[in-house]
């Protein structure tokens, strides 16, 4: 009993203060993830669609180099990230859920192309609609919320358009749900980080 340590007010603002540092940091972490992968698929799906109508031999090879490559890339910036965290915050632990039940989701639509067929895309849309929707909810961002309704909208517009409209529809999806909104999240912490 001696040798238990008082908790002051002190140490009560500084772990409080850690915690607001922490939720500050992970913004900015979560703005690369939606400004990366943004323009990772918008250059992958404008590339296919360029292209799909110069009739060139493999459109799609632009997806199969960009997103391994996107996935390393991502990787190691998350790797870099977590190594260096110290506290973690409950809707960070949430959310690592909410990634594995996105990319297990996202693989599994990927693997069945074949059997989707032109309903591939519509439902890799619903599936980033999803995760917008949850991500921006979870920290209380309202861009990327919208971002995710305006993801369900295009996926249903997918489902009544070729192939190669949907590629142009996809380009515009990520633009406003990811690229905008990242850019958005970025721009918040920065103000944060200098409280104006």
């Amino acid at each position: 009993m001696e040798n238990e340590k008082t908790f002051t007010e002190n140490d009560s603002l500084e772990v409080i203060s850690k915690m607001i540092k922490t939720a500050q940091q992970n913004f900015k972490d979560d703005s690369f993830y939606y400004i990366f992968w943004g323009w990772m698929v918008f250059i992958a799906a404008i590339t296919n669609y360029v292209l799909l109508i110069t009739e060139t031999n493999n459109p799609t090879l632009p997806w199969a180099i960009l997103m391994p490559l996107g996935g390393i890339i991502s990787g190691i910036y998350s790797y870099k990230h977590e190594r260096n965290q110290k506290v973690t915050t409950y809707t960070e632990e949430i959310m690592k859920y909410v990634i594995i039940a996105f990319l297990a989701s996202l693989l599994t639509v990927l693997v069945m192309m074949p059997k989707l067929g032109v309903a591939t895309y519509p439902m890799v849309l619903l599936i980033y609609a999803i995760w917008l929707f949850v991500s921006g909810g979870a920290m209380k961002f309202m861009p990327l919320v919208v971002g995710g309704i305006i993801n369900w909208v295009a996926a249903v517009v997918c489902f009544y358009v070729n192939y190669e409209l949907q590629l142009l529809i996809i380009s515009l999806a990520v633009l406003t749900g990811y690229i905008i909104p990242g850019h958005m999240l970025k721009a918040r912490y920065q103000k944060m980080q200098t409280g104006k």
